[in-house]
This record gives structure tokens, sequence and C-alpha cells, in this order.
């Protein structure tokens, strides 16, 4: 495998030339400005943009070309990054070596041209049924986050832990904006995400690097800002006060979330300790909170841990029996106090480390996982090859763990629980 980053139209573009695929695939994505004001919007655009061009003017019509192009697939998908909202516009094809043709590529990079440069415009604005369709289907999608309890209360944790912050701010949007933006809104999204986003490529399979750009060229003179963008807070959030927030649903199951703060990020010399942290804490199957938690004392059906890099907070999710609240939070805050003190079990570090060294490996035997591994690059300003993380990982010592866990600090306690459970007993 060989990765290059060239330059394409004054656009940063990285080539990842790989035999291991039979398909190509093409990213193109934008940065630009994440917060609650353009959040509802973005998400409403991508679903906009990926239902219709102007030249294939309905579903149907768009999903026709792509098993025209022999069962291309095609997306466009926005997330964060910190402060940072990334929109990714993706097609895969089959490697046109593969099929004994010519042109099948550039077919594909016409098609990506039609969806990100000529959408189903009428009149200056987005086809008028294709808006309303759209907005009732995120509309759908936002009410059902309700109907999801864990996501529900993860994303209640983060408003009550951080409401002034970006982590309050759901990718999705919120209903209360939804009702509120006009086709107008989101045409004017559009061309700001056209005239003043940073832009870059990406490749990925078995291709010549000369016919590859020749291809991406196609896509025009694309404007690109500078990448200025915060993909990665950097200042670290002091605790103050453990907060407790207590709701009550017709629920059989309670929903229990703990938010903590941390002083690593993924530009952190201690992210690679971080990643291990995790994985040890709530992470894997194997890992304490698993053991301790769900084996030993039984007192939750699930349980894990994520570490959210890019905004320097792990968060603790588990689905419990509401009356088992004040045991198992006591016992995932006694796990992260024997780690301050440097309670490293040998064994599960190394088994930490195999398990994220395995994942790392399965990046390399997937396009797509390859080119957001070098995205996450371009965006946090990291220069990692996947064989460097794994060693990074691999060196990982029992006193790099009890660092990270020194800065890890409980913020927030969300619990989700049944009507019939007794307050007395949170």
């Amino acid at each position: 495998m060989e990765i290059k980053e060239v330059t394409l139209n004054g656009i940063s573009t990285t080539l990842i030339k790989t035999s291991k695929f039979k398909t190509i695939n093409i990213h193109v994505v934008f940065l630009g400005e994440f917060s609650k004001e353009t959040a509802t919007r973005k998400s409403l655009l991508t679903r906009v943009l990926a239902n219709s061009t102007k030249k294939y003017p309905t579903k149907k019509a768009l999903a026709t070309k792509l098993l025209d192009l022999y069962d291309a697939s095609a997306g466009v998908v926005t997330y964060p990054s910190g402060k940072t909202s990334v929109t990714v516009f993706s097609i895969e094809i089959v490697n046109e070596k593969n099929l004994g043709i010519k042109g099948l590529t550039k077919e594909a990079v016409e098609l990506l041209w039609e969806v990100i440069f000529n959408p189903n415009l009428e009149n200056g604005l987005f086809s008028e049924k294709d808006f309303l369709e759209q907005k009732r289907l995120l509309r759908e999608r936002l009410n059902n986050v309700y109907n999801n309890k864990t996501r529900y209360a993860l994303r209640e944790m983060l408003k009550k832990m951080a409401p002034e912050e970006i982590i309050s701010v759901s990718s999705l949007g919120s209903l209360e904006d939804l009702e509120k933006v006009t086709n107008e809104d989101l045409v004017a999204q559009y061309k700001e995400m056209l005239e003043k986003e940073n832009v870059s490529l990406y490749v990925c399979g078995d291709f010549e690097e000369e016919s590859m750009l020749r291809d991406l060229s196609l896509l025009g003179e694309i404007k690109s800002q500078p990448h200025e963008h915060e993909t990665v807070l950097t200042e670290p959030v002091r605790v103050k006060k453990v907060r407790e927030y207590f709701e009550k649903q017709k629920i059989k199951q309670a929903k229990l979330i703990m938010g903590f703060r941390s002083d690593v990020n993924s530009k952190s010399e201690l992210y690679p300790a971080a990643l291990v942290f995790n994985a040890m804490y709530g992470g894997i199957f194997a890992s304490d909170l698993i053991r301790l938690v769900r084996e030993e004392n039984s007192l939750a059906y699930t349980i894990t841990s994520m570490f959210m890099d890019d905004v320097m907070v792990l968060v603790v999710a588990a689905g419990i029996d509401g009356s088992k609240y004040q045991l198992t939070t006591d016992l995932v805050i006694k796990q992260l106090e024997y780690y301050k003190q440097g309670g490293i079990n040998p064994e599960l570090l190394q088994t930490a480390k195999e398990n994220l060294t395995n994942d790392l490996l399965q990046i390399e035997d997937n396009p797509v996982q390859l080119i957001n591994f070098a995205l996450k690059n371009y965006l946090h300003g990291l220069n990692y090859t996947v064989s460097e993380l794994e060693a990074a990982i691999k060196a990982v010592t029992p006193e790099d763990v009890q660092r990270v866990a020194l800065g890890v600090n409980l913020d927030t306690i969300f619990l989700l629980v049944g009507e019939d459970d007794d307050g007395k007993k949170l």
C-alpha cells in the first residue's frame, strides 16, 4: 500500500493506492462550522442533496444511474468533529480494471459532480417536494431519538453536562430548529458550503495516479478555504461539582449515563494510552467494568465506556435496575480511583492492546476505514500511519494508563428510570 499526498486544482488530495480491493472509493470532504445554528440545516441539507440532482431529479432516477454504473453506491453524510462540521460526498464503484472496460471512473466522478454541484433546484430553490419530504423524514428521525432510550439518555446527559458547549449539540439537529428552516435557508447553507468551506479529496483502490488525477479534475475548480477549523477541543474543563439528574418514563430497564471530563485529546502525547485506558475500563468485553459491575455483582445488563477524543469526554453507559443506581455508580467510580492509584492489571493491559491492534489491522481490510483514518489525520493535524499507531499502542505502559486516569474526572450522571421505581432508592 502506498499513501501519497498531492494537490489537485488547489485541493489537498490523498491517494491510497492498494491492490487489496476490487473497488475504487472516492470521497469529497467539506469542512465548515458546526454550531447550534448550523447543525439542523446541515443535517437536512445532506438528506436533500443525497436524494436527487438536476439531471437525476428523483430518487429512482439516481438509483437507476447507480445501477448502470455496475451497482455503484453513493452517499452524503455529515458529522461533527469538535466545532467543525464534516460533510462527506462519497461514491464506490467496481474497479474498471476488473471489468475490462474504460471510462467507469470518469462516469463516477461526473455523477459525484452532479450530486455536489448540480442539485435539483427550481427557480433558485430546492424542489419543494424534496424539501418537504426530507424535512418530514428528519422530523421522524429526531422523534425516534426519544424512542431509543439509550441514545436519548446520552443526549440528555450531554445537554445537562455542557449546556453552553458544543458537545450538547446533536449532529441531527433539533425539532425546534427544524420547524424554522425554510427552503431559502437551506439554499443559503448550501452556497456557504461551496464558497466558504475547506475541501479535501480521498481516493482508495488500485489505480494509475495520472489517470485518476485526470478523472478527478472533472470536478472542476473547487473553492477551498484554509483548514482553520477547530476540529479538536484543547482546553480541559475543570469539574467543580458532580451533578446528578433523574428522569422517569414508562420503561422497564433504567439507562445510566455517566459523563467524565478528560485532559487528553487525539493530539495529546497520551492519546494511545487513552485508547488503552478506555478499552481496559469499559471498552472491550473483557473490561474491568464488565467484570466488576456485570459479572461479579450482577448490577448491569450491559455496560460500556466510550472515549470521545475530539471533545475530551469519556462516557460510561449502562442498562440497570433503577434500584441499583447507587451501587452501580459507586463501583464505576471506585474502579476509576483504583486506576488512579496505579491498580493496572497487566493481563488486562495486554488484552486491551491486542484488541486495539486487531481493530487497527482490520482498517487495512476496508477502503472506507482507510479513508476515514487518513481523514482523521487531516482533521486533527496528525500524521499516524496504521502501523505507527499500532506501535504506539503496544508501547503504552501501566504508568501511561495511570496518567490518563488521573486526568479523568466525573462531571455529570443522568439516570432515565421507570415510573414505578421508588425515588428513595436512587
